[in-house]
């Protein structure tokens, strides 16, 4: 007894580290979702903060993009304005040189080879004013570098000179130390020579100063001499500079006098145009006089053959009357006609358009219904997913329950396995399963009954003690030998499933059970012994009918989806079939 209550205090031992050890790892885990779910918030945070840039970036490049566009179409329309006029003036220098070309070819022939010559010496003098423009630019760079250049030494020459200044003073504190310390212990003479080499250093040190001093105002000098020499350079272009300008102005002015001269030309051949053209008209008038003289002649001998014309129109004026009196009537009554048929017309057209309207109002009607249908549709499809989604809860607890009986049903196994056989047998006898629609709630709660008193059962033999642990391997390979035999029905309850019968016995695929509580109770069996027991006695029963059920929902409910998924395509090929058709009778009715 001392050996079983060691064992069952070491197993409630194993128990409760276990259960310790599954409580953090459920804190663990816990921990690890809260922090998932943090960084999840977070990452959403930060993909809104991104997003909110990028409806910003994008506002700022749609306001880009068009003040960009406008500034396009602002500089193709004054492009468009430049090219109109530069075409302008072409066509007008065009003609201006045509008609030099005709009047004047002396001028023409003068006028241009000197312009093309003072045009290649402006050219010259532009290019060169900007080859210039360029040096003086890269004079003024590098006067700007050796300014700076100059400074920096500078200031290198200052710090120099401080460096040099404090190393004398302390030269001449060391020295003066020496002096007044030379009549004391020896140790002192040799700091003094200590002090002494180090001031030969710092002598050394500011010899190298001075040296490095020299060379910069060496340096110096020589900037400043070569600034000296780029501003007289400086100086030498911009003379040359004002040379060419004035150059310029001397061949501006040239131009501009001959362009008087040729304003000049311009005048007096516009005069003498407008002189020939006077001349012209006068000769024009002159002609035009002689032919009057010449057409006058004829002209007495018509008025006497008009008066003869008149004479016989007024003799055939009735019958015209008479004519334009019958025309009248047909017109009239071609227009009694025409206002009939529009009268006619404009009826025919009302009633088609009434017709219509009643036609539309039949469309929206019938559109109305189908949408009516498929929001039926759509919420008979939701309640199915409902009833689907409650049906999964269902099985998930009722899974739950029946591994949680497994436990319960294999501890209390080893623990007392003849009376917990003996009952699940009993039960599994008693169990009816004709009703297949309420054989799972039944077998859940008789699960969680039966849950219940094993749960009872384990308290009250913790208490007492009264447990045999030497019989453990031998439930152990009850254990295996009920596991392959639960195997193998699941194996025979596919079959049937494929097979399809109408009537299925639970208690069919179970083997004969002839067994004895004495062989179970028998408290040492040999490892190549092997029970007579079939042992899907445990839960397995209430398992298969669970299972058997679930499949029969679940094939019914595919079945429902199909009949569901056949209705809605039928209502869509009705709805198509409907709108094609008046679609095609509104494009008639168009036509």
């Amino acid at each position: 007894m001392e050996q079983i209550d060691i064992m069952v205090n070491n197993k409630k031992l194993d128990w409760e580290r276990k259960m310790r050890a599954l409580e953090t790892r459920l804190d663990l885990r816990d921990q690890e979702l809260a922090n998932a779910q943090t960084c999840l918030d977070q990452k959403g945070q930060e993909v809104g903060l991104l997003r909110q840039k990028l409806d910003s970036l994008e506002k700022c490049n749609l306001a880009m993009t068009q003040n960009y566009e406008g500034q396009l179409q602002t500089l193709k329309a004054q492009f468009s304005k430049l090219t109109n006029s530069f075409e302008k003036l072409r066509l007008h220098q065009m003609k201006q040189s045509k008609v030099r070309r005709k009047e004047l070819p002396h001028l023409r022939e003068e006028i241009p080879f000197e312009m093309s010559n003072l045009n290649q010496k402006l050219e010259e003098f532009r290019a060169k004013s900007r080859e210039w423009d360029k040096q003086e630019i890269l004079y003024q760079t590098h006067l700007v570098s050796l300014d700076a250049q100059q400074k920096l030494l500078s200031e290198k020459c200052n710090q120099f000179q401080k460096q040099a200044q404090s190393y004398q003073t302390q030269l001449s504190g060391k020295k003066q130390c020496t002096e007044d310390h030379s009549s004391e212990d020896p140790q002192l003479m040799c700091d003094l020579d200590h002090s002494c080499e180090a001031s030969e250093r710092d002598e050394f040190i500011i010899e190298k100063l001075k040296s490095a001093v020299s060379e910069i105002a060496l340096s110096r000098n020589k900037l400043q001499d070569e600034n000296q020499k780029l501003l007289q350079e400086l100086k030498m272009y911009q003379r040359q500079c004002q040379a060419m300008e004035a150059g310029l102005s001397e061949v501006k002015s040239e131009l501009q006098s001959r362009d008087d001269l040729l304003r000049i030309i311009e005048m007096e051949r516009l005069q003498l145009h407008r002189e020939l053209l006077k001349i012209g008209e006068c000769q024009n008038t002159q002609e035009s006089k002689k032919r009057l003289e010449s057409s006058y002649s004829p002209s007495t001998k018509e008025p006497e053959r008009k008066r003869k014309e008149l004479f016989s129109v007024t003799l055939d004026q009735p019958n015209h009357e008479k004519e334009l009196n019958k025309i009248r009537s047909q017109l009239y009554q071609e227009e009694e006609y025409h206002g009939s048929e529009q009268e006619r017309m404009r009826n025919e057209i009302s009633d088609l358009t009434e017709e219509l309207h009643q036609k539309e109002i039949t469309i929206a009607t019938i559109m109305k219904k189908a949408a009516l249908l498929e929001r039926q549709l759509k919420m008979e499809l939701e309640i199915k997913e409902k009833m689907l989604a409650k049906q999964q809860v269902s099985d998930m607890r009722y899974k739950a329950v029946q591994t949680e009986n497994t436990h319960l049903k294999g501890m209390m196994g080893d623990l007392d396995p003849g009376r917990y056989m003996t009952s699940e047998i009993t039960d599994i006898k008693s169990m009816d399963f004709t009703n297949r629609e309420h054989s799972r709630h039944t077998s859940v709660n008789k699960l969680e009954y039966e849950n219940e008193r094993l749960r009872n059962d384990l308290a009250k033999l913790h208490a007492n003690g009264k447990s045999a642990w030497a019989n453990q391997n031998t439930y152990e390979e009850m254990g295996l030998y009920t596991y392959q035999n639960q195997i193998k029905m699941e194996k025979h309850e596919d079959r049937l499933s494929q097979d399809r019968e109408p009537n299925r016995s639970v208690m069919s695929p179970l083997p004969p059970m002839p067994f004895q509580t004495k062989e179970m109770t028998s408290p040492l069996v040999s490892d190549n012994e092997v029970f007579p027991l079939s042992p899907p006695d445990i839960v397995f029963p209430a398992s298969l009918a669970a299972q058997h059920f679930l499949l029969e929902e679940e094939k019914r409910a595919k079945e429902f989806e199909k009949l569901l998924n056949t209705h809605i395509d039928e209502l869509q090929r009705h709805t198509e079939f409907t709108l094609n058709k008046y679609t095609k009778l509104k494009q008639n009715r168009h036509l």
